[in-house]
């Protein structure tokens, strides 16, 4: 495409409406003298193929005839024909043949892929790229342009978020590193990944309006990092339907402009969330955003923008460009020639497991109750029949028949064949009860609490009364945490699957067996109870939140609280037995190295997952206890001894100094930790940062009432400021009623006080 040409003949009116979308899902589309825009499309794809979406763009009349109610049910039962009545089978039948033409030779149901939540527990950033490339290819597959949602950066700081399972990590450390990966194997497929939602979107309640007030330090530290990463690697980002401190995040300059393109150099085009933009269109585009979603969005504001001078046609030209450029590299990118129906399938079946194995979790495994004994028994209770749900509702749904179930999984496995349905006399006389605690969460509502539902509990309520020689298994195939109360002590078994994707029955069956040994660890505290929980206080009754738990969310507020989860942040079991031997640390060239001694002392092989934490000793501005810095997942052999390789940049130590707009580097000792979860520390070592930052370098830059607190500074000052004529009184008063305020501030000639500069330039920190 010849975008300058386009440009060139385009009238304002077309370059306004080309912002503004063709359809719900797709843009371009459009005419244009000596040059021909095509068609994009647009939809979500983070875990799979959203059907609803896809239908909703592309059913070209087929629908006629039917109701909203028989289109709902044949989109929802599309691989379960039997469920369908004959009027809404003909209608299923106009969709295949739709399906086939866009699809070609791909004959197979859509994969369903594991969400943010799981991804991260895997702790491994080849996994979600593994998952990432297979996306790609399903995009491909159904010549899909952006693939959005790929990934969901924005951190998981309540658990009762509806979306809760679409993002990462309560840690930016774990988002930041695993949410580019994401990106990447979508744009090696040729396509647009989209990283959002910018920002801060954690929470579901009043979504479309609600106005968060976010300290700084925290927006900095917690909920940016994960976009930063992004922004180097995805061709589009999306705005959220939030506002943050007063400003929607489609009309904020300071979000779209200022951080996203000054600072981090993003050039690719920002789309709203589907129907955020409640403002004026030319106030969002002036501020920053470029496409306006769901189309056709109404563009006339975009016109009278551009005439009343609120946007420059610079500005629209810029915006228009962008768009061009989206389109035209990413219209349509299909699948490799020759690729096969068998390839689509082997290729998707391969990722979804890989994730699933790497991410399910083990936390329970009392006496070594798994991997199960072959010849036993396995009850399963409950109405689930032991079916996992894949994925959650929403954006993120896939509906496919490529799912593969627990019992019949675990039935095909030799010496696992026996296999009953809410047996309790079998439990009693030794068999294994599998309970499934399933739980549905989606977009645009909240979970009201984080309890079990009644059903299981019911149902563990009398299996631990009369569970004879049997023992207990609770999986819970759920959104992010859950209360577990007394249950907990009454479990032999537990394991926390979130929404396993298409692959989770055979990734939970091969576990259960010992075929793999699991390698998961929670990137999300689960706590005792919801009162726990750092931003308990803090959820909105109205149109606004304040997130007053600040930089302390997830583990920070839990451990600067002393209050003791229920599970920590980086918890996981495996079959093996890991031992943490030894640490050693060094800074060089601005990079933090650190060599860490680990054995596997088990029985089996197995993967350990290291993770490296920092403390800084005595600090001078309130710190977290513990920040993770760095992470590995390592394979090794039964006895097996290693030395693992972990860096980091020194410039991670910094935190975010709201009062000077930027982050700062404290001198002094940290100390890292290193374990197997954040309360888990086995070695560590210390460190000491002799060149921080300038402006937090003793001297006049320190406030006086911390001059107050050594003597030989204070002494120093008064001479000097005695020398030059000052008045020491000055000094005193603040040091009673301005203690934050800095020497230099007090004394606007302080750099010429050379003793007390001399006094303080040997301070060293501890």
């Amino acid at each position: 495409m010849d975008i300058d040409l386009a440009l060139k003949n385009m009238p304002l009116e077309d370059k306004a409406g080309l912002l503004c979308g063709r359809s719900p899902f797709s843009i371009g589309g459009i005419e244009c003298k000596g040059t021909d825009i095509p068609v994009l499309y647009i939809q979500d794809g983070g875990t799979g193929i959203n059907f609803e979406q896809l239908f909703q763009d592309r059913e070209e009349g087929e629908t006629e005839g039917f109701s909203a109610e028989e289109i709902r049910r044949v989109i929802t039962l599309f691989y379960r024909t039997g469920e369908l009545t004959a009027h809404e089978n003909i209608l299923r039948e106009k969709i295949s043949r739709r399906l086939s033409e866009i699809k070609g030779n791909i004959t197979s149901a859509p994969g369903c892929y594991p969400p943010g939540i799981l991804l991260g527990a895997t702790w491994d950033p080849v996994t979600v790229h593994e998952v990432s490339c297979a996306l790609g290819m399903e995009a491909q597959a159904y010549k899909i342009g952006v693939l959005l949602g790929t990934p969901n950066c924005n951190l998981l700081r309540d658990p009762r978020n509806g979306r809760f399972f679409e993002g990462y990590s309560e840690d930016p450390c774990l988002a930041k590193t695993l949410a580019p990966q994401m990106c990447k194997g979508v744009e090696e497929a040729g396509v647009a990944s989209n990283a959002k939602h910018f920002a801060c979107n954690n929470l579901e309640i009043n979504r479309v309006g609600i106005d968060e007030k976010i300290p700084e330090r925290a927006v900095e530290e917690l909920y940016l990092p994960a976009f930063r990463e992004c922004a180097a690697v995805s061709s589009v980002f999306m705005s959220a339907y939030v506002s943050v401190n007063g400003t929607r995040c489609t009309e904020n300059k300071w979000l779209l402009k200022d951080v996203l393109r000054d600072r981090w150099g993003f050039d690719g085009t920002v789309v709203t969330d589907w129907a955020a933009c409640t403002g004026r269109a030319g106030d969002s585009l002036a501020a920053g955003n470029d496409l306006f979603m769901p189309g056709p969005w109404d563009h006339t504001d975009i016109v009278a923008a551009v005439k009343d001078g609120r946007v420059s046609e610079e500005r629209l030209d810029e915006a228009c460009r962008r768009i061009l450029r989206l389109i035209d590299r990413h219209s349509c990118v299909p699948l490799p020639d020759g690729f096969t129906d068998e390839e689509y399938v082997a290729r998707g079946r391969k990722a979804a497991y890989d994730a699933a194995c790497e991410g399910i979790v083990m936390l329970i495994n009392r006496d070594g109750v798994f991997p199960l004994k072959q010849g036993g028994t396995v009850v399963f209770f409950g109405k689930s029949k032991g079916r996992f749900r894949d994925f959650g509702t929403g954006s993120a749904q896939v509906f496919t028949d490529r799912t593969t179930v627990l019992p019949e999984e675990l039935s095909g496995i030799p010496g696992f064949e026996n296999i009953a349905f809410d047996d309790f006399e079998a439990f009693k006389n030794g068999a294994v009860a599998v309970v499934i605690e399933t739980m549905d969460s989606s977009e645009g509502a909240d979970r009201a609490d984080l309890k079990l539902s009644d059903e299981t509990r019911g149902i563990l309520s009398k299996l631990i009364q009369e569970r004879g020689t049997g023992k207990i298994c609770l999986i819970l195939n759920t959104p992010g945490p859950v209360e577990l109360g007394s249950f907990k002590d009454g479990l032999d078994g537990l394991f926390a699957v979130f929404y396993p994707g298409m692959e989770g029955g055979r990734a939970m069956a091969d576990i259960l067996t010992g075929r793999v040994n699991p390698s998961g660890h929670l990137p999300v505290t689960f706590p005792e109870r919801l009162e726990d929980v750092p931003s308990f206080l803090c959820y909105p009754d109205s149109f606004s939140c304040v997130y007053g738990e600040g930089i302390y969310a997830g583990y920070r507020g839990y451990q600067k609280r002393r209050i003791a989860p229920a599970f920590p942040f980086g918890f996981g079991l495996s079959y093996s037995r890991f031992e943490i031997l030894a640490m050693t640390s060094k800074v060089n060239g601005g990079k933090v190295c650190n060599t860490v001694t680990v054995k596997n002392a088990g029985p089996v092989p197995g993967k350990v997952t290291l993770q490296i934490y920092s403390h800084k000793v005595s600090p001078d501005v309130p710190r977290p206890e513990n920040e993770l810095r760095t992470f590995g997942k390592f394979f090794l052999e039964a006895g097996e001894t290693r030395q693992a390789e972990m860096s980091f940049d020194a410039s991670e130590l910094m935190y975010y100094d709201a009062d000077r707009g930027s982050f700062l580097l404290e001198e002094g000792a940290y100390e890292l930790r290193c374990g197997l979860s954040c309360e888990e520390f086995a070695a560590s070592s210390v460190i000491r940062i002799d060149d921080g930052s300038p402006e937090l370098k003793c001297g006049i830059s320190w406030p006086c009432g911390r001059i107050a607190q050594h003597p030989e500074f204070e002494e120093a000052l008064k001479k000097d400021v005695e020398a030059h004529g000052d008045s020491y009184g000055l000094y005193l008063s603040d040091c009673i009623y301005m203690p934050f305020k800095p020497v230099s501030e007090i004394y606007p000639g302080a750099s010429g006080y050379e003793g007390f500069i001399a006094a303080c330039n040997g301070f060293v920190h501890e």
